[in-house]
């Protein structure tokens, strides 16, 4: 006797809650049919307001609880023979897991997990709402993260992601505040309260980045609207509170590999710090703190010779337990040149 198989009706079902949930956006789905199928199961043609956007994508989909950990709420995509496939497709391709049970599906990046995982066997991405895929998310979301565009969410849709728990639906909310929102206050409390409150672990260095928009340095490319000075004021005042804690913190930033130099986060770090009210008392009580890491302390007395050039060179020659050529350098440096500018 003929069986038509569980796993087909499963199967189906996935397809056609993705199908759904791409036509009802008003894009337009092409299934591949089941003999065709090297690993890709169709390509949807993304479309806004009528327009054709020129643009496809190619996807994986998977369906039934085998693919889904509810312990982790996290998503599984066996990559087994397809990841040369997936990699070299001239598409971008994507991985959507339709979980039956939930009635829900959540997407994942596969050329950008593959490249970053590249010994992985199985595809492993956690749940969310920044990457959940039904109608909704589809248009508010998923397109505009396609195209590299900010997602189109309101200010209480944006402010409850940045305020989550998980890591990318903050990250999200977090764009989209800064990109859409840029002149609201409450946003800005709330970011300068992430960075004093969080552990760094959970907070992305772009944070970083967008706070010294306030203070500003030559290498920001700033788009979109205008951050006000009237909202420059506001993030001052909220800034001129930070302790030597947070400078630390701050500096704690830094890499060791791109230190304060363009286009690094230590810049950022830099342009902040120093537009502190009592900078230079922090920074001189950092850099001759011993219990602190000697590169925190260095990156402490750099920016010190930056502000104030041979008047730092005091406390720079008291600098005890850093590398041993840091000091002699960075004085011999500021008694020939009067001043360090690693930007230069």
């Amino acid at each position: 006797m003929v069986l038509y198989k569980k796993t087909n009706v499963t199967a189906k079902n996935g397809i056609n809650f993705v199908r759904s949930a791409v036509e009802g956006a008003g894009s337009l789905f092409h299934k591949i049919e089941t003999e065709n199928d090297l690993g890709i199961d169709a390509l949807i043609e993304l479309i806004r307001d009528e327009k054709p956007l020129s643009r496809q994508v190619a996807i994986q989909v998977k369906s039934g609880s085998s693919y889904y950990n509810p312990s982790g709420e996290e998503c599984l995509i066996p990559i087994e023979s397809h990841r040369d496939y997936w990699l070299n497709h001239p598409l971008p391709v994507l991985g959507v897991v339709f979980v039956p049970a939930l009635g829900v599906a959540h997407w994942v990046n596969i050329k950008n997990y593959l490249k970053a995982n590249p010994s992985e066997t199985v595809i492993r991405f956690r749940t969310s709402n920044a990457n959940r895929f039904d109608q909704a998310a589809f248009a508010k979301i998923f397109v505009p993260t396609v195209l590299r565009e900010v997602p189109d969410l309101t200010l209480p849709e944006a402010s409850a992601l940045f305020e989550s728990e998980k890591p990318d639906e903050s990250y999200l909310g977090l764009i989209v505040l800064f990109r859409r929102y840029p002149n609201n206050l409450d946003f800005w409390s709330r970011l300068i309260q992430h960075i004093t409150d969080r552990a760094p672990s959970e907070i992305p260095p772009v944070t970083v980045y967008f706070l010294a928009h306030i203070p500003w340095h030559g290498d920001i490319a700033y788009f979109g609207e205008q951050i006000t000075e009237a909202t420059k004021a506001h993030v001052r005042s909220k800034l001129a509170g930070f302790s030597r804690e947070h400078v630390v913190k701050l500096l704690g930033f830094i890499d060791e590999e791109g230190g304060i130099s363009r286009g690094a986060i230590g810049q950022s770090v830099e342009a902040i710090i120093s537009s502190l009210p009592n900078a230079s008392t922090f920074l001189k009580d950092i850099a001759l703190d011993k219990s602190l890491e000697p590169f925190i302390r260095e990156c402490a007395a750099l920016i010190l010779a930056m502000n104030e050039g041979a008047a730092a060179i005091p406390i720079i020659e008291r600098l005890e337990g850093v590398r041993s050529w840091y000091a002699t350098e960075l004085v011999e440096h500021i008694k020939q040149y009067g001043g360090i500018n690693p930007y230069a």
